[in-house]
């Protein structure tokens, strides 16, 4: 079910951290320290480190845990009878207005289930506003393609690669219109930091991305974007790698 996660892109993460008790803000600091490209016969990975500073000390999901709201994969987009729209469906067979309900998704009895909790529901559109097909808005779940809202918070770290296309202009790298394909596992980097130590209000994490993607759609002048979610779901300061070619941040192996 969750197969738009990673399919060629893999994620890992290593953290380390002082522990200190020194007084940082609730919301997370993060500073880039060092990006470099791992070039070995048979998996490439370009591994980015950052040091981090959190008030609260509550970096990191949980794995399996932390799959409740609010860090859903997904809301099921929902009419006002509490049923789920699909993106073939006659408009005259939906109750407007259109309401985002968050899900979980488990098992019962070996298979998966979808449970949603309508009472928590939130006006998404008062007219139907369903785009034309993308794996951004949509899941295919059995036989029929259901109308969904991403959540932003499933992910604690997003990263973005930017082309240089001019002195201080940049646009981002859309990994999918570079090899013609709707898989939205392609080029999503961003990933889940795994639960960091309470007490740790300060450390390094070292984000690893495993993808066969890189030579090609990374030829040119690049940097990237990133930023983090607390638990709390404080969003980080966005920082910026420098600029970089592939092969001036390449480590043989």
């Amino acid at each position: 079910m969750i197969r738009n996660l990673i399919i060629l892109c893999v994620v890992s993460v290593a953290v380390s951290g002082c522990f200190d008790k020194d007084i940082f803000p609730d919301s997370p600091k993060i500073t880039f320290e060092e990006i470099k490209f791992i070039d070995t016969e048979l998996t490439d990975s370009l591994k980015l480190t950052f040091s981090f500073e959190d008030g609260n000390g509550d970096v990191g999901l949980e794995g399996g845990q932390d799959l409740f709201k609010p860090y859903q994969i997904y809301n099921f987009v929902m009419d006002s009878e509490d049923s789920v729209v699909f993106i073939s469906q006659d408009p005259s067979s939906i109750a407007f207005p259109l309401y985002s309900v968050p899900v979980l998704i488990d098992q019962l009895d070996g298979e998966i289930a979808y449970f949603f909790f309508p009472d928590e529901k939130v006006l998404f559109s008062e007219t139907d506003n369903r785009p034309a097909y993308s794996c951004d808005s949509y899941e295919i779940i059995e036989f029929d393609t259901v109308y969904v809202a991403r959540n932003e918070f499933y992910y604690n770290f997003h990263i973005e690669f930017q082309k240089k296309i001019a002195e201080d202009t940049y646009e981002p790298i859309n990994f999918r219109q570079i090899f013609n394909s709707q898989d939205c596992s392609l080029g999503n980097f961003n990933g889940r930091i795994p639960y960091y130590d309470p007490d740790g209000k300060s450390g390094t994490i070292t984000y690893t991305m495993l993808s066969l993607l890189f030579r090609l759609g990374l030829q040119d002048e690049v940097r990237a974007k990133f930023y983090i979610y607390d638990r709390a779901l404080n969003k980080s300061n966005e920082v910026f790698t420098p600029d970089f070619f592939l092969s001036d941040i390449t480590v043989n192996k």
